[in-house]
């Protein structure tokens, strides 16, 4: 005999049951660290909240986060709104745009995204340049029974990722300065793109890249998992980049720790000061590879991957844990 099991009901909770005003209740909860953390899940973004209720002109952006997930270091504009989206709120968004420095991605958050509205954050992804992203996000309430009610962000409109990778492949085939190096640095990260994606990994890789390394989040602006290759070298490496130290507070935190670092991770590291410089880094070196070499790239892949994971393990939550100090906006480049 089959056993019967009792299901629940979704009920819709009206917003204003949990948050009785906008600015005055919502906006406070979703800069709370686990509210932001939800909604860059949904962005599939690392967000860390910079400012709220900050003016911009005559009108106040609800909320300026960062995207710490490093594959640029950029600012987010949030703009909530009760009830159903209206031109205004959409004058003011441009408006924060224009008005907040490294500014590249909006978010507009409403109970009903009109018709209208999200024919023109469509418009929008389409026609500005790849930099800038737009979302359009509905916010409902819901519970089961009695239980507690849950938050759930919906995206009604975003940037069609396809579209601008299709559009900046085309742009980087115009280039006749593309060189060979080039070719080969996108090839590989193209193949750990779908490598990590085969993976499931909660690493990800979201566009194509020219460059010798790649960033990857850990929780923190101004610190990252960095991925490196050079073919000149002949080597692959994994590193915890620093990139605004110039005190070197962070990095000498973090060398006080360095035997247990060590032991978890269960290889040793270089800890690279770099004296003179703003960054630092942390660093581990698989040598004697030809990342060019398309054979070699399930095993290079496989090395870099696991050592990700164990930096990430080892790292993230002593990084989230280091004092304030403060950092500009100029970076350092990777070792290649």
């Amino acid at each position: 005999m089959s056993t019967i099991i009792p299901l629940g009901k979704f009920e819709r909770v009206p917003l204003r049951d949990a948050w009785p005003t906008e600015d005055g209740n919502f906006t406070p909860w979703l800069a709370q660290q686990e509210s932001i953390a939800l909604l860059g899940e949904t962005l599939n973004f690392d967000l860390e909240v910079e400012a709220v209720e900050q003016w911009v002109g005559s009108f106040r952006a609800d909320i300026i986060a960062r995207v710490i997930d490093s594959e640029s270091d950029h600012r987010v504009i949030i703009e909530n709104q009760f009830g159903r989206t209206d031109h205004t709120h959409l004058g003011q968004i441009l408006t924060y745009l224009a008005g907040i420095e490294a500014a590249k991605t909006v978010v507009w958050i409403a109970e009903t995204i009109q018709p209208d509205h999200r024919a023109a954050v469509d418009w929008l992804n389409n026609n500005t340049v790849e930099d800038f992203s737009f979302f359009a996000i509905e916010i409902e309430l819901w519970r089961i029974g009695s239980s507690t009610p849950a938050p759930r962000f919906n995206v009604i409109a975003s940037p069609n990722d396809w579209t601008r990778t299709a559009r900046s492949a085309y742009h980087r085939a115009s280039e006749t300065s593309l060189s060979d190096r080039h070719l080969i640095l996108m090839a590989y990260w193209a193949s750990f793109a779908e490598f990590l994606k085969g993976r499931s990994s909660t690493f990800k890789i979201r566009r194509a890249n020219k460059d010798h390394w790649f960033p990857f989040a850990i929780g923190r602006a101004h610190f990252a998992i960095t991925a490196t290759i050079s073919t000149d070298k002949q080597r692959i490496g994994v590193e915890l980049s620093m990139t605004n130290d110039p005190e070197k507070s962070a990095y000498r935190a973090l060398l006080a720790q360095r035997q247990s670092i060590e032991k978890e991770i269960g290889e040793k590291l270089e800890w690279q000061e770099l004296p003179g410089k703003k960054a630092c880094r942390v660093a581990i070196y698989k040598h004697d590879v030809d990342p060019s070499d398309k054979e070699t790239y399930p095993e290079l892949h496989e090395w870099m991957h696991t050592r990700m994971e164990l930096f990430k393990r080892a790292f993230a939550d002593r990084v989230k844990a280091l004092p304030y100090f403060t950092a500009d906006t100029d970076v350092e480049e990777p070792e290649g």
